[in-house]
């Protein structure tokens, strides 16, 4: 175990993939502690979540329509990543109209719902 102290200096911590806990945490000397977090989607996951679903709408012969109006839906809520607020309803909304495509559904927003 070891320490780290920082006399004026900000310390920015970035946590990739999964899930990061953090214990111990001293303010001291009136600082300010601000805990923020953001989720970034990578073009390469969202381009895997379209070719799930595009190989599971093939196989299921799930509706083109269906399949067109989940990509939409997924690539509206993604490029509103930076606003969190009601992000995990709407991906249960998703969930449960798009029941079909549960499995890449979990995969692309398991960061946001806090599913490994």
């Amino acid at each position: 175990m070891s320490a780290l102290d920082l006399k004026g200096a900000e310390l920015n911590i970035s946590v990739s993939g999964g899930s990061a806990s953090f214990g111990n945490i001293n303010q001291g000397d009136h600082g300010q502690l601000e805990a923020t977090q953001s989720v970034e989607y990578r073009a390469e996951d969202l381009e895997c979540f379209v070719q799930s679903i595009s190989n599971i709408a093939a196989h299921n012969n799930i509706n083109f329509s269906d399949y067109q109006a989940l990509q939409a839906e997924v690539a509206e809520l993604v490029k509103s990543s930076a606003d969190q607020t009601g992000a995990v309803g709407r991906i249960k909304q998703l969930g449960d109209k798009y029941a079909w495509a549960i499995k890449p559904l979990s995969v692309l927003f398991a960061t946001v719902i806090g599913v490994d």
